[in-house]
């Protein structure tokens, strides 16, 4: 085991040391919007983007469609080595245009597969899409609208707070970034699942904003949450700081949540009225570019009640470097490091097997073949997969490959 953990970290550090810099990342949040951003001319469907623009200055309609398929394998387990699976999905995203400053978001959705989170249980997650297999449904449905020369901004309707809270220039997205989902998320926030809800946000300058939201804790991201909508309350806000020191880009974010719902206590819970009714959590997520559009690092970390969550404590951290090779100048790395620290009512109750904490360790590298195209192969090392001191460590490795129009 010694043996592949060296492995693992030598192939990071010949990564890192061979790499050079030259472009920022492209942004996360909007996938099909940064692809368009690099030249047409190299696009696989150029009088499709022609039409689509037209089209949309016409009658104020844009529509993108994503498929994400991603394939791993597991290089080292004790009991799972050589097993593989692949996960997948397809998003067709609407938007339209209502009148100034408003918008209308429709999501359609088909989910397929758990990868080989099925044969290894951890926090982190290898893949964060990782799921039950769902036939089409609408995951979200939201009305958003800017007010004030952008200083104003609202939504609601059927949404994913994750979206607007908790974001992150270099470790945000699952399609482009990193796989597991301790690095694409900070998971001592106890985000619910995309439901009914709402978010309001206020920036009144370039470097300082404030945003609050809400939805639905019991939320279940294939029905419309008209039924459950009002039995319990996931609470967030966000106090954000985007300076700029010497031209370098920076994020600086303060997040308070409280989750208003019934709760089993861990180290009761066998008890049925043994339940905590508010949790409060606070999170902080960084990014900051240290090299102009060159090289960029990022830290999350968060605390939640550990009398009901098994993790008190989460950290993760580590970077991104764009055209870490010349000529590829669209392709980037990213490595990342994350550890869930298990609350002391979750150890005691599940003493003497639990750990102290989980970590992960990813490895990815984003080539770009064109603004339609991007493949990522990573690399990925847990050590005391779900806490538990008996288990093997696990070395997964796999393929992401996204087609985005």
């Amino acid at each position: 085991m010694k043996i592949i953990v060296r492995l693992f970290f030598f192939t990071v550090l010949v990564l890192f040391s061979s790499a050079r810099a030259c472009l920022s990342a492209p942004l996360p949040l909007k996938i099909s919007e940064d692809l368009e951003k690099l030249p047409v001319e190299e696009s696989l469907g150029k009088s499709f983007i022609k039409y689509r623009d037209e089209f949309a200055k016409k009658y104020g309609t844009e529509f993108s469609f994503l498929i994400n398929y991603q394939q791993q394998e597991i290089l080292y387990n004790k009991h799972n080595t050589g097993n593989s699976r692949m996960v997948w999905y397809w998003n067709l995203e609407v938007n339209q245009r209502l009148w100034k400053g408003a918008g209308l978001t429709l999501e359609l959705e088909v989910d397929k597969n758990k990868g080989v989170d099925k044969f290894i249980p951890t926090f982190s997650l290898f893949n964060t899409n990782t799921g039950d297999n769902a036939s089409l449904y609408v995951p979200r449905l939201e009305f958003t609208q800017s007010l004030y020369a952008d200083k104003i901004s609202i939504a609601a309707g059927k949404l994913d707070l994750a979206d607007w809270f908790d974001c992150n220039e270099f470790a945000n997205s699952g399609d482009i970034q990193f796989l597991s989902d301790a690095l694409v998320n900070n998971l001592a926030i106890p985000f619910p699942a995309k439901g009914l809800g709402a978010m309001a946000g206020f920036k009144p300058n370039d470097q300082f904003y404030f945003q609050a939201g809400a939805s639905t804790a019991k939320a279940v991201y294939t029905k419309t949450g008209l039924s459950d909508g009002f039995n319990s309350t996931f609470f967030i806000n966000e106090f954000g700081f985007t300076p700029q020191f010497k031209n370098l880009k920076g994020n600086y974010r303060f997040i308070f949540h409280l989750n208003h719902r019934k709760l089993p206590l861990i180290d009761n819970d066998e008890e049925a009225d043994a339940q905590k009714r508010q949790q409060f959590g606070f999170a902080i997520s960084f990014d900051q570019e240290v090299i102009k559009d060159k090289l960029g690092l990022f830290l999350r970390y968060g605390f939640a009640d550990r009398r009901v969550y098994e993790i008190e404590n989460f950290w993760s951290g580590g970077f991104q470097i764009s055209e870490p090779f010349a000529g590829r100048k669209y392709d980037f790395i990213g490595f990342g490091v994350a550890q869930s620290f298990t609350g002391k009512n979750y150890r005691t109750f599940n003493e003497p097997d639990v750990a102290h904490c989980e970590t992960m360790y990813e490895l990815y590298y984003s080539y770009y073949i064109n603004n339609t195209f991007i493949l990522t192969p990573n690399l990925q090392l847990v050590v005391d997969p779900y806490a538990d001191k008996t288990a093997d460590c696990a070395v997964v490795c796999g393929l992401r490959g996204i087609v985005s129009f």
